[in-house]
């Protein structure tokens, strides 16, 4: 990042109400003289590919993990990664497996929705300027937590959670029913569960499916 311009900050969330708040913020912050430029907001994310692929790639790019369509934004982490952004988690989801999950996908910091917007920002241009923004506590939680399911696992324990049958799941996916079992079995042993009642309220818990779905 060039010093001789201000901090670029997006922002991926499905709620609009994010995006403005953190607007105004750095208009705040760049009239106290810390310039900043807020360059965009995404709410999905198709929308975020097309941000960090523009002209005006943040520097720092705020994701929610949750977004329409599920956990998301986790992979908007990889987007920012990958076009050489930094990526913070801004959540209320406060969950310590989500919190390794985007540790370990190379995001910089994991902040609460709660906070501040400049406490926020100030995140930001903490980040931008090569620290991160990780709690102990939160740097604790993740080391400890359960490692998430891969996609396909994640696809299989939502089909589960909705009650569907090997053989369903199984069609829904364009897989045998057997590897479906198979998945399954590898997932009862790793999270110590018995039941696919115990694994859906176990990723419930975790926050990897929504409850409401």
């Amino acid at each position: 990042m060039s010093p001789d311009r201000p901090i670029r900050v997006a922002v991926v969330d499905d709620h609009p109400a994010i995006g403005l708040a953190i607007r105004a913020a750095a208009e705040v912050e760049s009239a106290a003289g810390n310039p900043m430029e807020f360059v965009g907001a995404a709410q999905s994310l198709e929308d975020a590919r097309e941000l960090m692929e523009g002209p005006m790639r943040p520097d720092v790019l705020l994701c929610d993990v949750q977004l329409h369509a599920g956990l998301d934004g986790l992979d908007a982490i990889d987007l920012a990664t990958q076009a050489g952004s930094k990526a913070i988690v801004l959540t209320s989801f406060a969950r310590a497996s989500l919190m390794r999950a985007a540790f370990e996908r190379g995001a910089a910091g994991y902040l609460d929705k709660a906070m501040e917007p400049k406490d926020i920002l100030a995140a930001v241009r903490t980040v931008a300027n090569g620290g991160t923004a990780f709690s102990s506590a939160a740097l604790d939680a993740a080391r400890s937590a359960p490692r998430m399911p891969s996609g396909r696992e994640l696809e299989i324990v939502g089909q589960v959670q909705r009650g569907a049958s090997s053989d369903e799941i199984g069609r829904q996916l364009g897989i045998s029913t057997r590897t479906v079992e198979s998945h399954l079995r590898r997932l009862f042993d790793r999270y110590g569960v018995v039941s696919r009642t115990e694994l859906a309220v176990f990723a419930m818990n975790q926050g990897w499916v929504d409850s409401g779905r």
